[in-house]
């Protein structure tokens, strides 16, 4: 978590020895044990509200329930494919009854 190497914590436990001594420093790194305990905990705990939020059941309820809000998007999505088929050439068919329809023929 603080990416301390092995000879660095060394120093800052003869430091915390120095300053706090042999009577306290006991005391002090039982504290500094539950700071951190409680520290990981509240992490963990919003780290677990954030994925549970990402994948929210109601929120995918309401993106699949119809209501006026989708109206919006289904009339976009209606749009874009009436705009995508007029602007692309009608299919051509060759059927032989097609054919001889449009050219007035008869079998």
């Amino acid at each position: 978590m603080f990416n301390v190497g092995g000879g660095e914590f060394l120093v800052i436990m003869l430091v915390a020895l120095v300053v706090l001594g042999p009577t306290k420093l006991p005391e002090a790194a039982r504290q500094a044990g539950k700071i951190m305990g409680e520290f990981r905990r509240i992490s963990a705990g919003f780290q677990r509200e954030m994925r549970e939020a990402m994948n929210d059941p109601v929120g995918k309820a309401i993106s699949s329930n119809p209501g006026p809000w989708n109206s919006v998007t289904k009339a976009s999505d209606a749009d874009a494919q009436v705009a995508a088929s007029a602007s692309s050439p009608p299919a051509e068919t060759s059927s032989d009854e097609e054919m001889a329809a449009s050219t007035g023929e008869e079998e």
